[in-house]
């Protein structure tokens, strides 16, 4: 994982703050966190940053440029559910954001100047997590008056760059491409999801099939009542154990069970270390689901 603070810097940050980002994975599209400072004590350990959650419904249908500059008025301040305190100074403006391919340029004002080291890092990332849960943005750049900052080692932030956890606490976030059915048949959502310590990042893609898709104009792939049991990769091999019960949720037509396997294939694949696929259910391995011959997936394509 990269670091975008200097090696001595991030053992200070981790070792003294703990730094860590609340889980938040699985909730409802209709919500989206703004991140904060904590309020930290002399506790080694405490979380350095947190997120308290605002309706979004609203703003969801929105083009991602709204969105953008929705969310960075409630990052500057505007935000007033409880527990929220902007990182950001007093007076500080937002002049501009555009979104270019997947990265949104955001220009502050004068007074984000007067932040440095850890509370320049701080707020830099509040910025950056919060705008890479809008669908469609993945990095985030940050200028002041149009100019990087000199003092600064990264201009460009991705979630996935944060180091922002403990070791006994390690989070990351996998950027994965997520098949559900559309009037093509498939179609894929790019999305960010965030794996904990001790999660597999197959287990993240599943999770987030069964939670649905979240633009429009698509539908979800997993059937009601299609039970996994366990996923697990091992050796860059991915085990899908479902439960006998899936049977009988199957989609009726051969057609829409391939879409439904493919899918999950797709989606599964979509995260670079998983390399071979496995379908068992109920701990046994399988050739075939329902119509479908799954002993194909055990080479990627």
């Amino acid at each position: 994982m990269k670091k975008v603070l200097p090696a001595v810097f991030c053992v200070l940050l981790m070792g003294l703050l703990g730094v860590g980002l609340v889980r938040g994975r699985g909730e409802n599209s209709d919500t989206l966190r703004i991140y904060c400072p904590a309020i930290t004590s002399e506790t080694r350990g405490g979380d350095a940053l947190t997120t308290v959650k605002v309706d979004w419904s609203e703003m969801r249908p929105m083009e991602i440029e709204t969105q953008v500059e929705e969310a960075l008025h409630l990052l500057l301040g505007d935000c007033d559910t409880p527990g929220f305190r902007s990182v950001i100074p007093t007076g500080t403006k937002l002049l501009s954001s555009r979104l270019v391919g997947s990265t949104v340029q955001v220009d502050f004002s004068t007074p984000y100047r007067q932040l440095s080291g850890m509370d320049l890092t701080i707020a830099d990332y509040c910025v950056a997590l919060t705008l890479v849960q809008i669908p469609g943005v993945y990095t985030v750049r940050i200028t002041v008056d149009g100019e990087d900052l000199a003092y600064r080692d990264s201009h460009i932030f991705r979630a996935e760059d944060a180091l922002f956890t403990s070791e006994e606490d390690m989070v990351r976030n996998l950027p994965a491409s997520l098949y559900f059915l559309s009037e093509d048949g498939l179609s894929a959502e790019e999305r960010m999801l965030t794996v904990y310590e001790g999660e597999s990042s197959a287990g993240a893609v599943i999770e987030a099939l069964q939670a649905g898709p979240m633009q429009e104009g698509l539908r979800p792939l997993l059937p009601e009542g299609f039970q996994v049991l366990a996923v697990k990769v091992e050796n860059g091999v991915c085990s899908l154990n479902l439960s006998s019960e899936v049977k009988k949720v199957l989609p009726p037509g051969e057609e829409e069970q391939q879409l439904l396997v493919q899918g999950i294939a797709k989606s599964l694949y979509s995260v670079k270390d998983i390399r071979r696929i496995q379908i068992l259910v109920d701990g046994e391995l399988q050739h075939s689901l329902g119509l479908v011959d799954v002993s194909e997936l055990s080479e990627k394509k």
